[in-house]
């Protein structure tokens, strides 16, 4: 503490100008200090007298979400200080601080430009990006409300949705006379509409990768970029010329993977993984069955949320019970007794199959996960048959930790509101936030959809099994029932 107050002072001292004695004042700002009384708990109370220590003119700012009673240090040695709430930012404040922060970047200096070659941060394209980012605080909301994270996604999305446009405009620019000068136009409703439906599904991978920061905005930009025929099925490419080539490099490939003299050169897997990847999302939902366009963890949590939707709440033991039932056995009635047996009276229980999908808590639904994925994945049971301790570091020994540790996870959500925003599942109840067992879902899987949502994995691998593998027959009944 000793050396920290005089380089303290040294400091002051170089920012004291002129011959006046009076230097400024100084705030020394201390985020997360809930972290200090974990790991250096005597430091706490020498930063609240910091002033008295020092003898300069310093005030010393707490930023933290924990209470002071929590962070307090014992016997009264700390200062009370002064509580400034700050309220959790809503969705108007941030789409505001966004909005300001995109007109300070189109007065950047080195951000010039004329109306006919506009950037992605000019000002005539002011209502796009508000269009835009209502659409990422309804995406990210839900997992934080932080104005600078938000907008740090942002930074990295906003000028790959923009392009089109701008690129549209460019040909536009090229194809006409020199004479000619062609004003930009404002992207119409249309045009953001389908622009909004080819991008929305990247903003939630930007949400799971640049918010734990895996990896960087430029980075990310450049790996998810949107290719000519993902754009040009979604009608964001305008030029005929551009049209054409993508229509021959997709013939091309289709004759690559679809024909061959004696028999396809590729599994009929891989070529649905070719397909998958090529089709914007909108295709996916149409035309592809659910065990090719969705991941592996989404999967899963339909089955889970059809099962949670199929089958009462007193089930789920029977159903995923590893234990003996503590459950007497009842013996079966005997003949005399049925004939003895009185009528029941009220109205009839209509069976569940019958009354149709049924909400269920966020918490069954990953009680539900939890089991199906214990014993049926075959990435955990690699990792958990294997002796070495994982690349993340964490090394689990109980059976069944490691689960929990998967299930827990913020993908786990983020797969939960993507499914929500495909309509597969419903959230039946009005809060934003995806919180235990005040948030209702219903399943939305129906006899509309592909047998292959409810089998899953199929065996890919020899010793592999589906998901069909995990249930009981009764089970495997109730779930596929809607299937034929």
């Amino acid at each position: 503490m000793d050396s920290f107050l005089r380089a303290l002072k040294a400091l002051y001292a170089s920012l004291c100008t002129g011959s006046s004695n009076k230097g400024p004042r100084v705030a020394l700002v201390i985020e997360k200090p809930e972290r200090l009384k974990e790991r250096m708990p005597d430091i706490l109370a020498p930063f609240t007298r910091l002033a008295e220590l020092s003898n300069l003119e310093l005030s010393v700012v707490m930023v933290s979400e924990a209470r002071w009673q929590d962070i307090r240090p014992p016997f009264g040695s700390a200062i009370d200080p002064y509580y400034v709430d700050i309220p959790v930012p809503t969705k108007e404040v941030i789409i505001e601080h966004l909005m300001k922060t995109f007109e300070r970047c189109s007065r950047d200096f080195n951000l010039g430009s004329t109306s006919t070659t506009p950037h992605p941060y000019d000002p005539v394209l002011l209502q796009t990006y508000k269009h835009f980012i209502y659409i990422l605080v309804d995406v990210c909301y839900l997992y934080t409300n932080d104005p600078h994270e938000i907008q740090y996604i942002a930074a990295a999305r906003w000028p790959g949705f923009i392009k089109p446009v701008l690129d549209a405009h460019s040909m536009n620019v090229e194809a006409a006379a020199e004479d000619d000068d062609i004003e930009f136009e404002r992207p119409s409703t249309e045009l953001l509409l389908r622009l909004t439906r080819h991008f929305k599904p990247s903003l939630s991978l930007a949400l799971e990768q640049l918010y734990p920061r895996l990896t960087n905005a430029a980075d990310w930009a450049r790996t998810n970029e949107s290719d000519a025929s993902s754009l040009a099925k979604d009608g964001l490419i305008l030029s005929d010329t551009v049209l054409d080539d993508v229509e021959e490099e997709e013939d091309t490939v289709n004759e690559m993977l679809l024909s061959s003299p004696s028999r396809p050169r590729t599994s009929k897997r891989i070529q649905e993984q070719k397909v998958a990847q090529d089709l914007s999302s909108s295709d996916i939902k149409d035309t592809l069955p659910l065990s090719v366009s969705l991941p592996r963890l989404s999967q899963f949590i339909l089955v889970a949320a059809y099962i949670a939707s199929m089958n009462p709440q007193k089930t789920d033991l029977r159903l995923f019970g590893r234990g003996t039932d503590e459950k007497k056995r009842r013996r079966r009635a005997t003949k005399r007794q049925m004939a003895n047996a009185k009528p029941k009276s009220g109205p009839a229980k209509i069976p569940q199959r019958f009354s149709g999908p049924s909400p269920f808590p966020l918490e069954r639904l990953i009680a539900i996960l939890g089991a199906l994925v214990e014993e049926n994945d075959p990435v955990a049971s690699e990792v958990i048959s294997s002796q070495n301790v994982p690349a993340d570091g964490l090394d689990f020994r109980i059976p069944g930790e490691r689960t929990d540790y998967e299930v827990t996870r913020v993908g786990v959500y983020a797969s939960i509101a993507q499914l929500t925003s495909l309509r597969l599942l419903v959230k039946t109840t009005s809060s934003d936030k995806l919180d235990g067992l005040s948030t209702m879902l219903k399943s939305r899987i129906l006899a509309g959809l592909d047998k292959n949502a409810a089998n899953g994995y199929r065996k890919v691998k020899d010793g592999q099994k589906g998901l069909e593998g995990v249930m009981s027959h009764t089970a495997r009944q109730r779930l596929c029932f809607h299937y034929g």
